[in-house]
C-alpha cells in the first residue's frame, strides 16, 4: 500500500484511509500481510499502522525495486519489518535528558537481552532461538518489559529501548 501523508495524497492513500484500510482488513479477518511504503516518518504514525495490522513499513525515499522485492519475499516467510531508519535516527540523536541508568537498573539481565533483540526488530520465536529459551519465557518477559517501560506495544518498546540507549545485539 503506497501511504502520503493525509495533506499531500495525490498518488497513493492517505494515512488516515491506509489505516482505516488496516483496520478494516483486521476486522474482516483477512489473511493478507500488509506492507506500507511511506515518505511520512512519525513514530506514532508507524506505530499506529503496526496496531492496526501492518506487516511491514517502509520508507519510500531512496527505496529500490529489488529492496520492494526483498520486503515482500520478508513478508511471505511470516517476517515484519519495521523501519530501521526511525531507530537509527533515535541512535543518531539520543534524548538530551535520560534516566537510563535507573530504568535500566530496574530490569532483569534477561529482560535487558530480550529488549536488545526487541530494538533490533527480532520477534519472539527469534529471540527464543538466540537466547536458547521458550518462546512462552521470551512473551513472559515481553510482557513485563511492556509493563515496566510503560509501552502500549512492540514499536513503542523498540523506541523505547532506542532512546535508553539499548543496542541490538550483534549477531542479530
Amino acid at each position: 500500500m503506497d501511504v502520503e501523508g493525509d495533506s499531500e495524497a495525490a498518488v497513493g492513500c492517505s494515512v488516515t484511509e491506509g489505516i482505516n484500510l488496516l483496520r478494516e482488513a483486521r476486522k474482516r479477518r483477512l489473511e493478507v500481510r500488509m506492507l506500507l511504503l511511506s515518505a511520512v516518518s512519525a513514530p506514532e504514525v508507524i506505530s499506529q499502522c503496526f496496531d492496526e495490522g501492518a506487516s511491514g513499513y517502509l520508507f519510500r525515499k531512496g527505496l529500490g525495486t529489488s529492496a520492494v522485492s526483498s520486503a515482500i519475499n520478508s513478508l511471505v516467510r511470516g517476517e515484519r519489518l519495521f523501519p530501521v531508519q526511525l531507530l537509527r535516527n533515535d541512535f543518531e540523536h539520543p534524548p538530551v535528558t535520560s534516566p537510563t541508568a535507573s530504568v535500566l537498573l530496574a530490569l532483569t539481565q534477561r529482560e535487558r537481552e530480550v529488549l536488545a533483540y526487541v530494538a533490533g526488530g527480532a520477534d519472539n520465536l527469534k529471540i527464543a532461538a538466540h537466547l536458547q529459551i521458550a518462546e512462552r519465557t521470551v512473551k513472559s518477559h515481553v510482557t513485563q518489559l511492556y509493563r515496566k517501560l510503560g509501552a502500549e506495544n512492540r514499536t513503542q518498546l523498540a523506541l523505547r529501548a532506542c532512546h535508553l540507549g539499548v543496542r541490538p545485539p550483534p549477531d542479530l
